[in-house]
């Protein structure tokens, strides 16, 4: 997110100011990531609020520009994709952000606004970006950020929506990794954890080629696809709601998952229609129900 936000801003920079330092728009993305953490929940809430807002306002100009181009309706698929290839694509994106959800949605008032929230925001959300995101790409006819962006001659609207998108998704990423590191060490801090993930997320963007970001979206796809898998059947079919206190390991579930992350890889070659990861699911999902009595006690125990 940070280089591939700072690529943007940096073609952005070349044609409204001249300046051309993609390590320097990279770390200005990161400062103000830094800041958005250092202010905490009550501050970070607050600035969300205001960023999203802005980021709306910004994305139904870009609707309003691109959606009144009538050529962009009329163009035909260069079939380099499968149909199945770019379903994956499209179902391992939300899926990467599924293990942070419970860190913002634990703000809710009830469970049922956490839920409503959640599932309306992030489906309609999605499913606009990725409407708008294919028909600027048509409208452009490049699939680049920082090129789309100015072939709308928005100026320094282009230039907003790409800092702030960047700087508040990433934000995310970066304070839920804090979340789950005091998982494992309670007694350490959220925001100072998210702060140095922050850092280090800097310095892997720096010297990290984001061509590979499409591998590692199928890593994703292959680790949480059999993962939540588990997670919900357990959660939904076993009624199993809390987590065992003392429960170290569950070597049971451990093999089913391990079993999963294998399918995903065959199903990848098989390049099925349903895509990779929903095949996956639904298998694991089997194997663990059918298999749960039996490994019921496959379990290591924490003192």
């Amino acid at each position: 997110m940070i280089i591939s936000g700072g690529r943007a801003a940096n073609e952005l920079g070349i044609s409204l100011f001249g300046f051309d330092s993609l390590n320097t728009w990279a770390i200005a993305i990161s400062i103000f990531i830094g800041h958005w953490i250092w202010l905490g929940k009550v501050g970070f809430q607050k600035l969300n609020v205001i960023a999203v807002v802005l980021l709306f306002a910004l994305t139904l100009v870009l609707c309003g520009v691109v959606f009144q181009e009538g050529s962009i309706f009329q163009v035909k698929p260069t079939g380099e994709m499968s149909f199945g290839s770019a379903l994956e694509l499209s179902v391992i994106m939300p899926l990467s952000w599924l293990p942070l959800i419970s860190d913002y949605t634990r703000f809710a008032h009830t469970k049922k606004s956490g839920l409503l929230g959640s599932f309306t925001g992030y489906f309609i959300g999605s499913s606009l970006m990725y409407a708008l995101g294919l028909a600027i790409a048509l409208y452009a006819q490049d699939a680049s950020v920082g090129t789309m962006m100015m072939a709308l001659n928005l100026g320094f609207a282009a230039l907003g929506i790409v800092l702030l998108s960047t700087i508040t998704t990433t934000f995310l990423d970066a304070y839920s990794a804090g979340v789950t590191f005091t998982n494992i060490f309670p007694q350490m801090s959220e925001r100072k954890i998210a702060f140095v993930m922050a850092v280090i997320g800097l310095v892997v963007a720096l010297f990290t080629p984001v061509e590979q970001y499409e591998n590692f979206l199928y890593a994703i796809g292959s680790v949480f696809g059999p993962l939540f898998a588990i997670v919900l059947s357990d959660y939904f079919i076993f009624k199993k709601e809390q987590i065992e206190p003392t429960l170290a390991l569950h070597l049971g579930s451990l093999l089913v998952w391990i079993i999963g992350v294998v399918l995903y890889y065959q199903f990848i070659t098989l390049d099925l229609s349903l895509g990779s990861t929903l095949p996956t699911m639904l298998a694991t999902s089997i194997i663990f129900i059918i298999t749960k009595k039996v490994m019921t006690s496959w379990t290591l125990k924490s003192k």
